[in-house]
């Protein structure tokens, strides 16, 4: 769970938050005039958010590839016999 601080109060007490969030494994919000404005946690799991981060960037790749594939065999699936079998005569002569 996370803890809330405000950024005038961590001024005051950084030492003492940083070794909770490394010691504690706590992690804190800090909120200037009662809005969120970052986050600090330990190392490790900024890390692996990085790592997460990183596998849901290729996912969104892989997902715009594979839309953009089907879109093609849809189209292609709406051929005709006369037009499939002129793409494949001029993909033969290539």
């Amino acid at each position: 769970m996370s803890l809330t601080i405000q950024s005038t109060d961590l001024r005051r007490r950084v030492r003492d938050v940083l070794e909770r969030v490394r010691v504690s494994r706590e992690t804190f919000i800090v909120k200037s005039y009662n809005t969120p404005q970052a986050v600090i946690l330990p190392y490790e799991e900024y890390e692996a958010y990085q790592v997460w981060q990183a596998s849901q960037l290729k996912r969104t790749a892989w997902m715009k590839e594979l839309r953009h594939i089907a879109e093609q065999v849809s189209e292609y699936a709406a051929l005709s016999d006369e037009e499939a079998e002129k793409l494949i005569n001029e993909a033969s002569k290539q």
